[in-house]
């Protein structure tokens, strides 16, 4: 029997959260504190969820990430308001008019994030250009 956390599962965090579809990604929907405080963070990324929405949102840190971020802020009804691409450990991204921030680990297929963002829309480089603070 193995001693210590079985990390071939999901985070325990994370268990009874609710799924939801957005702009063709299958999300979990970050509903309560811990979720919503944590985020992706801590986790090494076979331990992470494919993508966590957190409504009410327009700003995210990426202190205690063990992987690089993209992140999609969204406005009412979802629509994309700015894509931010490969956000690494360590920083703050911040959007006033966003309502909800869609969380996607950064090795995932980019052909649907362009689908979801529009090319014009989605920033690159290591903290894309809608960073603060550092």
């Amino acid at each position: 029997m193995a001693i210590g956390a079985d990390i071939t599962r999901p985070a325990r965090r994370f268990r009874r959260l609710s799924r939801q579809t957005v702009h063709g990604f299958e999300v979990l929907v970050a509903g309560d504190p811990v979720s919503r405080l944590l985020g992706l963070a801590l986790l090494d990324r076979h331990r992470a969820p494919e993508g966590l929405l957190i409504p009410r949102c327009r700003s995210v840190h990426t202190y205690g990430m063990r992987f690089p971020l993209d992140l999609l802020f969204l406005g009412p009804d979802f629509q994309p308001l700015l894509a931010v691409r490969e956000v690494g450990p360590g920083h703050r991204v911040r959007v006033p008019e966003a309502e909800a921030v869609l969380e996607l680990p950064s090795d995932w297929d980019v052909e649907k994030w362009e689908s979801a963002t529009g090319a014009e829309r989605s920033r690159s480089g290591p903290c894309g250009s809608g960073e603060e603070g550092s």
